[in-house]
């Protein structure tokens, strides 16, 4: 109920109607949260008080991530969670309604269908990843080319390796006005993240640092946001790749 006035007040048919609950089950917990100084009653509404909404600003953080880790407890709980910064940790509960991927043996290195969907009709995509797929720096390379706005973050063993293998795609990448490529010298040991319009995927490596492929997808506009906020966390602390400069050292 406390989390229900967190919305604004409500009258006591508007309670019945949403917890779906009758009115001599609700009106005891009523009168204990009213004797508790957690809610008030005035012109045939219930509100929260002031006391009330701290307690319930602190609650929500607290059922969500519960609720996060309750929806794939499995995944979560093999997974190396310290590899993401603390302020995201503490925000986990903005990943919504992920969606647990296992991939087919015969597709493990590829994308979800769902995110490869979204994609094409995507004006954008943010990445960041610590491992190198052979097949990537080609399928960046083909988004360029398209004229997608693009953030890409890799680790320096992962952009060295590009440069060595993939000198043609890197060299669309660099060329392309709407890419951005950054250098992330630490140690970051999160499998990867992308996020485009309407996706977010993540991988994570597990306790053992071993890359299963598993993935994790969410529509959800608040676990976009935690993905955008997170590449844009590791985005301030990475070297921007002066695309010109690169481009003559590629080429030489």
């Amino acid at each position: 109920m406390l989390l229900l006035l967190m919305d604004g007040p409500k009258d006591i048919d508007e309670i019945k109607e949403v917890l779906d609950v009758t009115a001599s089950a609700m009106l005891p917990q009523i009168k204990k949260l009213r004797k508790l100084d957690l809610i008030e009653y005035d012109d045939k509404v219930y509100s929260l008080t002031d006391g009330a909404r701290i307690l319930v600003t602190k609650m929500k953080p607290l059922l969500g991530t519960i609720e996060v880790l309750e929806d794939n407890y499995e995944y979560w709980m093999s997974r190396h969670l310290n590899c993401i910064p603390e302020e995201f940790r503490n925000r986990i509960w903005n990943l919504k309604n992920c969606e647990l991927k296992r991939p087919d043996m015969i597709y493990i290195f590829e994308p979800p269908k769902e995110f490869n969907d979204s994609l094409a009709r995507s004006a954008s995509i943010e990445t960041l990843a610590s491992f190198f797929h052979p097949q990537c720096p080609h399928n960046y390379a083909m988004l360029a080319k398209r004229g997608i706005n693009i953030t890409l973050i890799l680790t320096r063993p992962v952009f060295d390796r590009m440069k060595q293998d993939s000198e043609k795609d890197l060299r669309t990448i660099l060329e392309s006005e709407k890419s951005e490529l950054f250098i992330l010298e630490e140690d970051v040991p999160i499998g990867s993240i992308s996020v485009t319009d309407n996706i977010f995927m993540i991988t994570l490596f597990n306790k053992e640092m071993v890359l299963d492929h598993l993935k994790l997808t969410s529509y959800d506009p608040e676990s976009l946001q935690w993905g955008s906020d997170l590449i844009e966390h590791f985005k301030k602390v990475s070297i921007p790749v002066e695309k010109e400069k690169m481009l003559q050292e590629i080429t030489k």
